[in-house]
């Protein structure tokens, strides 16, 4: 009876504390996971978006007879 009240049962606390606390950084882990990927998947969207829109005025720039446009055409296609 001594045994079971000072060793077992403290033990058996300590377990459940610990399954406790391993579910909740499990948890933890699981929500930043999914916190950086849609982070990557809304900057990799918006990089496409400025990507195709910087490659449209581009070729629309360059097509015209600005001199200008024409000379730095290549700096804009090294950001698209």
């Amino acid at each position: 009876m001594l045994v079971n009240f000072l060793i077992k049962e403290p033990n058996e606390n300590v377990d459940t504390l610990n399954k406790q606390m391993d579910l909740q950084h499990a948890l933890k882990r699981q929500h930043h996971a999914a916190i950086k990927y849609r982070f990557k998947r809304f900057a990799a969207t918006k990089v496409g978006l400025a990507s195709a829109f910087l490659a449209g005025a581009t070729l629309q720039a360059g097509k015209s007879e600005n001199s200008f446009v024409r000379k730095y055409g290549w700096l804009v296609k090294l950001f698209a």
